[in-house]
């Protein structure tokens, strides 16, 4: 995809959040922007212990006024230093020295409005963490106790009387006329609010509450357009050669609008279209052209020449006058780059970008946990796994006052292990996370329960064995009894974990596959290395060939499951694959995918392996280049779940969403835009690609998708036994049609 000129906002096909307020021959960067005057000069910690009224620096950007000018200067003296100061803090904060960096924050938390937002967005941080009720209410009163003094510090007369006269009301001049002190409020005030209302929905857990905080959340982003629309005129001033001192563009107040619009406009436009069309409704607009250019912008990655970053460089090292958002911007630039574009695809994705700026944080923060985590899960991501355990590791030794901090690193490890098949490992790390950590209790319990059922498989029949399977039976019960509810709605992984508990149950203490399985619902199969892959290869294969004289009442079920995963598996394998032996890999491919379509209406559970499978369908087609093709089938998947079209499978329950839905939209929205993105690359289309999509006949398509192919090779009709034959390890299946109903009738009330 083309980039914009460095410095220039994006003008292509999602500019309308910007507008034409640039020009669209050269601009100056935003960084550089920041830069213009004294401000380089401005307190930094080793000289904030100095008196700072007689330093000219702070002259900068001030507006000159008759009245208290003195106190005026004085004020936004202290600003400044604050801003060093809790910059300092946030340094060692990044490299996981958090009581030190409690020790600067916590004395002025009270009276600083920089020290009051550190000290609430640790706390906010602690709180996401550990979800304990008191760490959430410690959160929510820091924040309420920071936005409250920033309200007092904002602009006060006849035409700044509240928030909705204020943004119909704006302008630039506006803006302008604000002291440094008066501006850094209105963005401290949007970021706290924002923040608390954040935290207030993992708090309330209603429905209710979720729009309520939602129309806070509509606050803050008023308030950072209105900023936003002020830094964009700086920068068209600039662009026309002028003098722009006089604003007062500080580094530290534009890191804060382009992180804060950066997280709005990438957060929205990964949404459906059709929850996006309800966010724009309301006033929310999603570009990810533009997030991607204000994450870039502040650490000045945008200001490199395209090859630049091929060539190892990266920008100078940071001083300490860095805006206090930076590395947040790089932070956000390596969630998506790295944790991101594997859990769904993705457009915009830029590994170069993203090594480099972690090898530049990791410079900087050697000990810092965030930046180890990320470099884990970068190796991870290269399927690199005995190197990322090594990352995980150090990050863990690195950090002790916040144990919570640790479980993000316990998660990955515990997923290694479930790739790498080393059941004792991952039982470990689940059960220390279903002790320590308050996340999902029922997601840490059913893959705990797994890890061990899988552990007691590989052992030799005895009673060492059925104590363990007793044990997994407990667990098992356990998991749906551990459900939790944010805004008042199930998470879907609890619920994808719930159900798979109870099918456990009505398959006499039997799954199939279920670390394959559960890799998928969190995105980690494809961190799966190809000797894996291989294997597990291997494993469906010699499955498939049990179940064709298996007369379980749950066949259909367990077949669908293994022609999905080989599909998936299959997928992963062609790239490294000769190309010799490529086109026997994707007539497999085509053989199960057909196979799936053959046998979902016979599902009477797992009806999420046809919606997945139509997905890989398009995946491979993706690889093929055929794009048109790709789109028809994802977005085939789209209209199912926007009109409810549910209809694959046995029984009533077929008519109910599908586990993991939710997920797949997601995937099948932001694979569109991949799609899109491809398509311009080879075309040079700037404007029309990503605005085309293909109509469908509804009634057409839906027919060709249940309708499916027929295999060569079908199940013998000999073995469609009784519902009550023994299943593939001994167990029995239970036909519990009341009890499988009603917990399937519970799901379908809370979707």
């Amino acid at each position: 995809m083309s980039k914009p000129k460095p410095g220039m906002l994006p003008t292509g096909r999602q500019s309308k959040s910007t507008g034409n307020m640039l020009s669209k021959s050269s601009s100056p960067s935003i960084r550089s922007i920041t830069r213009l005057g004294s401000l380089s000069s401005l307190p930094t910690p080793s000289s904030s212990s100095t008196s700072t009224t007689s330093s000219g620096s702070f002259s900068f950007g001030l507006k000159k006024t008759n009245n208290n000018n003195g106190n005026n200067q004085e004020a936004n003296a202290t600003l400044y230093t604050d801003i060093a100061q809790v910059r300092q803090a946030m340094d060692l904060f990044l490299n996981s020295r958090i009581p030190e960096c409690e020790a600067i924050l916590n004395p002025r938390k009270d009276s600083s409005l920089y020290h009051s937002l550190g000290h609430a967005f640790v706390l906010f941080l602690k709180a996401c963490m550990t979800f304990q009720k008191e760490d959430i209410e410690a959160g929510l009163e820091a924040m309420k106790q920071a936005y409250q003094m920033a309200d007092k510090l904002r602009k006060r007369d006849s035409s700044w009387k509240n928030l909705s006269a204020w943004v119909k009301s704006h302008s630039v001049q506006d803006i302008q006329d604000m002291t440094p002190l008066q501006r850094h409020a209105e963005l401290v005030y949007a970021e706290t609010y924002l923040l608390k209302a954040m935290l207030q929905i993992i708090y309330d857990e209603s429905f209710v509450g979720f729009l309520r905080e939602g129309l806070k959340m509509r606050t803050s982003h008023g308030i950072y357009k209105v900023l936003e629309k002020y830094m964009l005129h700086v920068q068209s001033e600039a662009s026309l050669g002028k003098d722009v001192t006089e604003y007062g563009l500080d580094e530290h107040f534009a890191s804060g609008i382009a992180f804060g619009m950066g997280c709005f406009n990438l957060v929205l436009s990964m949404l459906p279209n059709i929850v996006l069309k309800l966010a724009e409704f309301v006033g929310f607009t999603g570009d990810r052209d533009v997030a991607m250019f204000y994450f870039r912008s502040v650490g000045g990655w945008d200001d490199m020449e395209p090859d630049a970053l091929l060539r190892g460089e990266s920008p100078e090292m940071q001083g300490p006058e860095e805006g206090l958002r930076r590395q947040f911007c790089d932070m956000m630039l390596l969630l998506y780059n790295i944790v991101l574009s594997k859990l769904a695809p993705l457009s915009h994705v830029d590994e170069p970008l993203a090594d480099a700026v972690l090898k530049y944080n990791l410079t900087l923060y050697p000990d810092g946990i965030f930046f180890l985590y990320f470099s884990g899960r970068q190796l991870s991501a290269k399927k690199q796994l005995d190197l990322a355990k090594d990352q995980y590791h150090r990050a863990i030794a690195m950090e002790s006052s916040w144990k919570q901090l640790h479980h993000i690193c316990y998660w990955e490890l515990g997923l290694i292990a479930l790739l790498q098949q080393d059941w004792k490992l991952a039982q470990e790390h689940y059960k220390l996370l279903n002790s320590e950590s308050n996340w999902s209790k029922a997601v840490y319990t059913y893959v705990q329960a797994l890890s061990l059922y899988m552990f007691a498989l590989d052992m030799m029949p005895g009673e060492k064995r059925n104590q363990l399977l007793v044990k997994v039976n407990e667990m098992m019960a356990r998991v749906t009894k551990s459900k939790q509810k944010i805004a008042g709605k199930s998470i879907f992984v609890e619920k994808f974990v719930a159900r798979k508990s109870r099918k456990f149950d009505l398959q006499g203490g039997r799954l199939l596959f279920p670390d394959l399985e559960v890799l998928n619902a969190f995105s980690a199969f494809e961190l799966m290395p190809m000797d894996l892959a291989r294997k597990n290869l291997a494993r469906i294969d010699a499955t498939l060939v049990r179940l064709q004289n298996n007369n379980s009442f749950y066949v259909y079920d367990d077949l669908c499951l293994c022609h999905f995963l080989k599909v998936m598996l299959i997928r992963m394998l062609l790239p490294d694959t000769p190309l010799k032996e490529q086109a026997a890999l994707k007539t497999a491919h085509q053989a199960s995918v057909d196979a799936v379509l053959t046998y979902a209406p016979k599902v009477q559970l797992d009806h999420y392996t046809y919606y997945f499978t139509i997905y890989e369908k398009a995946r491979m087609m993706i690889i093929n280049n055929q794009w048109e093709a790709a789109q028809k089938e994802i977005n085939y998947l789209i209209r199912c779940s926007e009109k409810n079209e549910f209809n694959v499978g046995a029984g009533a329950r077929a008519k109910n969403k599908y586990s993991l839905e939710n997920s797949l939209i997601l995937k099948c929205h932001n694979c569109l835009e991949m799609i899109a993105e491809m398509q311009q690359n080879v075309d040079g289309d700037l404007t029309d690609s990503f605005t085309q999509q293909v109509q469908l006949d509804d009634n057409n398509e839906t027919q060709q998708h249940q309708k499916g192919q027929q295999l060569a090779v079908d199940i013998p009709s000999s073995s469609l036994g009784s519902d009550n034959h023994p299943s593939t390890n001994g167990g029995s299946d239970k036909k519990d049609d009341a009890a499988d109903s009603d917990d399937e009738f519970e799901d379908a009330k809370e979707d």
